[in-house]
């Protein structure tokens, strides 16, 4: 018996994203019209989504959603869950991006957002509260203290102390300062 997933029996293209609403396209052999109401009456019952439109014509679906209590990740999850595998060509820009130069800072919007969401679904899973932007530094403080005590400082092979950098930077990099304007 096999542990893998099946396939997704639905292809859809990304269209568009911002903060609370994300735009899909069924690709041409996935537009029935009973897959596309199932799939809106799925979404509307689900927490956190405030309307859902589906357009069978060109096989659009808009989805409505509070952007407080998902993320574009939380969206395509639940839609993954519904065998519709959403497929982007190329990186759809949303209004809340702020383009390269949002990066020039150091940090990437979508892997924070991804941490969060992971965060949200093990808070759910277990009932505890899980902050992996802390557990993840300190696990590369834990390999690096662990690797410099047992090898050394080891400046012919990977260094312990690069652990420590790891750590460090990824802890400013999941830690952005947010500048507020006068």
């Amino acid at each position: 018996m096999s542990n893998q997933k099946p396939k997704a029996k639905n292809h859809a293209q990304l269209a568009s994203h911002t903060p609370g609403r994300i735009r899909f396209k069924l690709l041409a052999h996935c537009r029935d019209r009973q897959a596309m109401e199932g799939i809106g009456s799925t979404l509307r019952s689900c927490a956190g989504i405030r309307d859902v439109r589906l357009n069978p014509a060109c096989g659009s679906v808009t989805v409505h959603y509070d952007n407080e209590h998902h993320s574009m990740a939380g969206i395509l999850s639940f839609l993954e869950d519904l065998d519709v595998a959403v497929e982007s060509i190329a990186h759809v820009p949303s209004i809340g991006e702020e383009g390269d130069s949002g990066r020039a800072n150091g940090h990437s919007p979508g892997f924070i957002d991804a941490i969060n969401d992971l965060n949200q679904r093990l808070r759910q899973a277990t009932g505890l509260p899980v902050n992996l932007k802390l557990i993840l530094p300190l696990a590369f403080v834990g390999a690096g203290v662990w690797s410099i005590g047992k090898k050394g400082l080891m400046v012919e092979s990977v260094p312990g102390w690069l652990f420590l950098w790891f750590a460090f930077d990824m802890f400013v990099k999941l830690h952005p300062v947010e500048h507020r304007q006068p």
